[in-house]
């Protein structure tokens, strides 16, 4: 298995190539535009390691947006006890979809 660990707006993440993850949500930016990575904390290939003291200098990784999504609704329900207060609220969180796409 060949995996990278790298971070993303505070958020850390175990990547593989070829699968496809949801971040957070990345602002004006297209479909199918490539995007760098360079906060790698560790990468893993032929079982071999690098560590990063605290992120690698050398090395890069390039992801591919595939598109922005919604998470599903979730609801919110706010109530006061004994005072007749009930109040409904609705949230779903913006996603950006990604997929490695270099050789890693």
């Amino acid at each position: 298995m060949e995996y990278v660990i790298i971070q993303i707006s505070g958020k850390q993440y175990l990547l593989e190539l070829n699968k496809w993850y949801d971040i957070d949500f990345i602002k004006n930016i297209k479909t199918n535009n490539i995007i760098i990575f360079n906060k790698i904390l560790l990468f893993y290939k032929n079982n071999k390691v690098q560590i990063g003291y605290p992120f690698l200098t050398n090395l890069n990784i390039y992801a591919k947006i595939l598109k922005q999504v919604r998470s599903k609704k979730i609801t919110i329900l706010k109530t006061k006890p004994k005072k007749h207060y009930t109040r409904t609220h609705g949230h779903r969180q913006n996603f950006t979809r990604i997929i490695l796409i270099n050789n890693i």
